[in-house]
């Protein structure tokens, strides 16, 4: 399967939205000094950093798992039901100027 080539910070983003369920990282070379970050969304689909310092990786997916952790994608408001114009109903009360 193809993943989707993302910045760091795009991916955060996703996690704001409540699209992200897991994150890994995975190694690019032996050394193990550069990794990628990847997160598997709720559309089954995987998006994934380039190749970063390994550092680099860990920061992003350590933000990325608390924000999971603390459930941030569930306070985003996806689609509100407009009740009504506060300032147009209930025109009874009796407005004077002084």
């Amino acid at each position: 399967m193809t993943r989707i080539n993302m910045k760091g910070r795009d991916m955060e983003n996703l996690v704001f939205l409540g699209r992200v369920k897991t994150v890994n990282v995975e190694f690019c070379n032996d050394t193990k000094t550069m990794a990628k970050v990847i997160a598997k969304l709720d559309t089954e689909e995987e998006v994934e950093t380039e190749c970063i310092p390994t550092r680099a990786a860990g920061k992003i997916s350590t933000v990325m798992k608390h924000y999971l952790r603390l459930g941030v994608g569930k306070y985003i408001i996806k689609e509100a039901d407009v009740v009504g114009n506060v300032d147009t109903e209930g025109g009874e009360e009796d407005e004077t100027q002084n």
